[in-house]
């Protein structure tokens, strides 16, 4: 059997045709690559932060390095884990959802706020552009320090692949 000139331009869109599921999503230039990343901030003056960034299992404590459609199924969503240097903090773990290009993580801190002698509660929520990695914390908090009335503390933030 030969090929003759007709056939080869419906074999190349057969072929072409086929490839497309294997090409790479829309949102798939902007999404963070997994990988452990500097969190340089404004916020913390006696530690700083890695966050060990892996595919989103779909649970706040679950995370996978692993590219698997059963325990990672295509989200742009990715897990983070945050790991205080030194360990003087509380690591935390939880789903940074993705939407419209930006990336939004949200953390209970058992030790947001520094007090001299104790630590008290605060809520944070980290929002960075995924394609710039540069974003803010907002931190809410019921209690300041020494009877001070809550509030809200905004600060920056970027991202530094290691």
């Amino acid at each position: 059997m030969t090929l003759t000139r007709v056939a080869l331009p419906a074999l190349a869109a057969v072929v072409l045709s086929a490839a497309t599921p294997l090409a790479p999503t829309a949102h798939a230039a902007a999404e963070m690559k997994i990988g452990n990343y500097e969190v340089a901030n404004d916020r913390w003056n006696d530690h700083s932060w890695v966050w060990v960034v892996t595919h989103s299992c779909g649970a706040p404590d679950c995370g996978t390095v692993f590219e698997d459609p059963v325990i990672a199924p295509e989200t742009p969503n990715v897990n983070v884990i945050g790991v205080p240097r030194p360990l003087k903090s509380q690591r935390f773990q939880n789903t940074a959802f993705y939407a419209d290009g930006r990336y939004t993580l949200t953390v209970d801190v058992i030790d947001g706020v520094r007090c001299v002698g104790y630590n008290l509660p605060s809520h944070d929520v980290y929002s960075w552009d995924a394609a710039t990695l540069a974003g803010t914390i907002v931190s809410t908090y019921d209690a300041g320090c020494y009877g001070a009335p809550g509030g809200t503390s905004t600060y920056t933030f970027g991202l530094n692949r290691m």
